[in-house]
Protein backbone atom coordinates (compact mmCIF):
# COMPACT_ATOMS: atom_id res chain seq x y z
CA UNK A 1 0.00 0.00 0.00
CA UNK A 2 2.84 2.37 0.81
CA UNK A 3 4.41 1.78 -2.60
CA UNK A 4 1.09 2.38 -4.34
CA UNK A 5 0.62 5.62 -2.44
CA UNK A 6 4.13 6.90 -3.15
CA UNK A 7 4.01 6.05 -6.85
CA UNK A 8 0.39 7.04 -7.34
CA UNK A 9 -0.54 3.65 -8.78
CA UNK A 10 -3.11 1.01 -7.86
CA UNK A 11 -2.34 -1.85 -5.50
CA UNK A 12 -2.09 -4.46 -8.27
CA UNK A 13 0.53 -2.43 -10.12
CA UNK A 14 2.39 -1.84 -6.86
CA UNK A 15 2.51 -5.57 -6.13
CA UNK A 16 3.71 -6.32 -9.64
CA UNK A 17 6.41 -3.69 -9.27
CA UNK A 18 7.42 -4.98 -5.84
CA UNK A 19 7.71 -8.58 -6.99
CA UNK A 20 9.98 -7.56 -9.88
CA UNK A 21 12.60 -5.84 -7.69
CA UNK A 22 15.93 -7.02 -6.31
CA UNK A 23 14.69 -5.81 -2.95
CA UNK A 24 11.92 -8.43 -3.03
CA UNK A 25 14.45 -11.15 -3.81
CA UNK A 26 16.66 -9.97 -0.96
CA UNK A 27 13.67 -9.71 1.38
CA UNK A 28 12.85 -13.33 0.60
CA UNK A 29 16.38 -14.44 1.60
CA UNK A 30 17.20 -14.26 5.32
CA UNK A 31 20.93 -13.81 4.66
CA UNK A 32 20.32 -10.17 3.68
CA UNK A 33 18.52 -9.34 6.94
CA UNK A 34 15.91 -7.11 5.32
CA UNK A 35 13.22 -8.83 7.38
CA UNK A 36 14.58 -6.88 10.34
CA UNK A 37 14.23 -3.50 8.66
CA UNK A 38 11.26 -1.15 8.86
CA UNK A 39 8.65 -0.84 6.15
CA UNK A 40 9.93 2.66 5.41
CA UNK A 41 13.50 1.39 4.92
CA UNK A 42 12.33 -1.28 2.51
CA UNK A 43 10.13 1.22 0.66
CA UNK A 44 13.10 3.57 0.23
CA UNK A 45 15.19 0.66 -1.13
CA UNK A 46 12.50 -0.10 -3.68
CA UNK A 47 12.12 3.56 -4.69
CA UNK A 48 15.90 3.90 -5.07
CA UNK A 49 15.99 0.75 -7.18
CA UNK A 50 13.21 2.10 -9.41
CA UNK A 51 14.99 5.46 -9.76
CA UNK A 52 18.26 3.74 -10.73
CA UNK A 53 16.45 1.61 -13.29
CA UNK A 54 14.80 4.67 -14.82
CA UNK A 55 18.17 6.46 -14.99
CA UNK A 56 19.71 3.53 -16.81
CA UNK A 57 16.85 3.46 -19.29
CA UNK A 58 17.21 7.20 -20.09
Amino acid sequence: MMLADRLGIDEEQALSTFYSTKTYIQLSDPKYGLQLMSDEYILENILNEIAEYREQMS
